[in-house]
């Protein structure tokens, strides 16, 4: 089996010479921010980025909390909270996955076992955790299960500047099929030249 690569400067996958797209770019037309600033959706994107990397260190145990500013820390202390209040321990940390058959890759941000059983979750810097999300946790446990992962559930997860989260289930059983219906629009695109969305990797 070929090895699954990622370049986080162009936010790229491929698996050989094989360009690949990924979750979030395939996700793309479903996200609109052209009514957001630029300074501020750079400003929020940065900040999404230093959440996501603090509460990874802490996971694995890595994180000097000495060197947190002060803005980060209310994050810490959602995610840990998070963490005592559901009994929730990492299994799969950051974790890039690719399916084969259908030709995309992601990093999904956590597994484990929430209520006895194990579920997919994605860590949010926000207060609205919206249905695209779910199209989102969809991909990501397709990618588990393809790749010998067993997942039943699918989580989003929104931490708050004021130190507490929100913990949101996605059942919707036509999350999947949207994602392969959006992934087939992709790759159709592809394949003949035609533009598509831009979005960072994920």
């Amino acid at each position: 089996m070929m090895t699954l690569l990622f370049d986080p400067v162009e936010h790229v996958y491929t698996v050989g010479t094989q360009r690949v797209p990924s979750v979030t770019q395939t996700l793309a037309p479903l996200v609109d921010y052209s009514q957001v600033p630029p300074a501020a959706l750079k400003r929020a994107q940065e900040l999404g980025t230093a959440v996501h990397r603090m509460t990874e260190l802490h996971d694995l145990d890595d994180l000097d909390t000495d060197s947190l500013s002060q803005e980060l820390l209310p994050y810490l202390t959602a995610w840990m909270r998070f963490r005592a209040e559901t009994g929730f321990v990492p299994e799969l940390i950051e974790h890039r996955f690719h399916h084969p058959a259908l030709g995309f890759a992601g990093t999904l941000d956590r597994t484990g076992v929430i209520g006895g059983r194990r579920a997919v979750v994605d860590i949010k810097k926000m207060l609205r955790l919206g249905p695209v999300i779910g199209v989102q946790l969809a991909a990501y446990k397709e990618l588990c299960i393809k790749n010998g992962v067993h997942v039943e559930d699918r989580y989003g997860l929104g931490l708050r500047a004021d130190g507490t989260y929100r913990l949101v289930p996605f059942k919707d059983p036509h999350d999947w099929p949207v994602f392969l219906s959006l992934l087939t629009l992709r790759n159709f695109k592809d394949k003949h030249g035609l533009a598509n969305p831009i979005a960072t990797a994920g």
